[in-house]
């Protein structure tokens, strides 16, 4: 908040000369492009959960996922594991297995927006910042390290000593599988936010590709840096300075802040559109359980 409100102060003067507009259609579509993300993120968290051997139920896992999703933005995202850790027996898990899910879905979105970030850059002809190649080789040595036949050597050893038993680890190609699974969301996240910026400047906007790279780079300086929820400020500062040389700082600083905002309605939906699904699911199911009772009893009337 307080990087905000510098960000706010310092190009105030920019900010309200900036000349504001905005397409209801465009702006609708730009948040419902953003919510497809979070939503393959939810899915593929019980994909993933199916993967370590749970037999979890799909409509409990993403919903659980996405409440634990809402409460990241308090400091350090703790009471996200926290949540799953209480309702841990709606996805038939143990607190070990909640850990394991966690980490493992915590590395594929890194390692996909690594990808996303690299081929962006690669698809837009412009050489990617040496922070986003570093991060990315990083992210993806983590990701080599964790499969069994490397882990089982050291990995195994240091959780044993600590009394800890690590239980399943996903193979190498079912870490691949989710993290494709996972860009897709990014693609509609690249075009979300070109839309959207579309739609609120009269500057001319880069690419849809150079800007999926910019925002998938920013999304990982934010993810990174601990304490800051959601990554708040860390991230609205990267994009600005990235898009700042583009359309200039002001104008990039409003940018950046109406992305937010968009984004955030963006989650919203997307958990509620969850959290709908669920009660109408919960609702037929138990229309549909009644009606059972109601014929078994009516043929049990009728067989006597």
């Amino acid at each position: 908040m307080i990087g905000i409100a510098i960000a706010l102060s310092s190009q105030w003067g920019a900010i309200t000369r900036f000349d504001w507009r905005i397409a209801p259609g465009v702006f609708a579509l730009s948040i419902l492009l953003l919510a497809v993300g979070p939503i393959l993120q939810g899915i593929s968290y019980w994909l993933l959960l199916r993967m370590l051997g749970l037999p979890s139920n799909f409509s409990e896992a993403l919903l659980i996922w996405m409440r634990s999703f809402l409460v990241r933005y308090a400091p350090s995202g703790a009471l996200s594991v926290v949540i799953r850790v209480r309702e841990r027996e709606r996805m038939s898990a143990t607190p070990m297995d909640i850990y394991t899910s966690t980490a493992y879905e915590q590395l594929v979105a890194l390692i996909a927006g690594a990808v996303a970030c690299l081929a962006a850059f690669a698809a837009a002809g412009v050489r990617p910042p040496l922070l986003a190649v570093v991060i990315s080789i990083c992210v993806v040595l983590v990701g080599i390290a964790v499969r069994p036949r490397f882990f089982r050597h050291w990995g195994t050893r240091l959780l044993t000593w600590r009394g800890i038993d690590p239980g399943p680890l996903l193979r190498g190609r079912q870490l691949i599988a989710a993290v494709i699974f996972n860009l897709p969301g990014w693609f509609a996240t690249g075009l979300g936010t070109w839309l959207l910026l579309r739609s609120l400047a009269s500057e001319e906007i880069p690419g849809i590709a150079w800007l999926t790279g910019v925002y998938a780079f920013s999304w990982m300086i934010g993810f990174l840096v601990p304490l800051l929820p959601g990554g708040l400020g860390l991230r609205e500062a990267t994009f600005v300075a990235l898009i700042g040389k583009s359309v200039g700082v002001g104008p990039a600083t409003a940018l950046s802040l109406a992305l937010r905002l968009a984004s955030t309605i963006a989650e919203f939906v997307a958990i509620g559109l969850v959290e709908l699904l669920y009660v109408f699911r919960k609702r037929s199911g138990g229309w549909r359980g009644d009606l059972e009772i109601r014929l078994r009893r009516g043929r049990g009337v009728r067989s006597g």
